[in-house]
């Protein structure tokens, strides 16, 4: 029992050392064009622009939803944006729920509700020029 408190204890401590690391991603990585590809039947993107304010679109069948807010990176050093205003769509459009402040973990290549990128409401991120109105490629092909 001594050894499992000392293992455990041990972790944790580990854990909150990892929380201090800086990130690697600057504010000028996570600017562009992301989507998420949870539901096949919807497009759903998410543009983060340079001077600090983003759109978020959606878009299934009939329904056709959008909102706008800000954004900054964490002050605290983490691979945080923090978003203002944001509605997650990602109930198929219907039961989404609008935050007053909510968080996205940076990445690589996505932007995520979790640090690993690994959720089903993950956003990645696209080569795409945000000039483009996806909408207007779907038509297109």
């Amino acid at each position: 029992m001594k050894k499992l408190f000392l293992v455990l204890t041990a972790f944790l401590m580990l854990q909150s050392c990892l929380d201090f690391r800086p990130c690697k991603y600057k504010e000028v990585d996570v600017v562009g064009r992301y989507y998420c590809y949870n539901n096949e039947n919807a497009l759903n993107w998410l543009d983060i622009h340079k001077d600090g304010t983003f759109e978020h679109y959606y878009t299934e069948g009939d329904i056709k939803l959008s909102h706008s807010g800000t954004w900054e990176k964490s002050e605290k050093n983490t691979c945080v944006i923090e978003l203002t205003r944001w509605k997650s769509f990602n109930e198929r459009g219907l039961n989404y729920e609008t935050y007053i402040k909510s968080i996205l973990y940076m990445g690589y290549n996505y932007l995520d509700i979790g640090p690993d990128g690994e959720s089903n409401t993950s956003f990645e991120k696209s080569g795409e020029d945000m000039s483009v109105n996806p909408l207007e490629l779907i038509k297109k092909e």
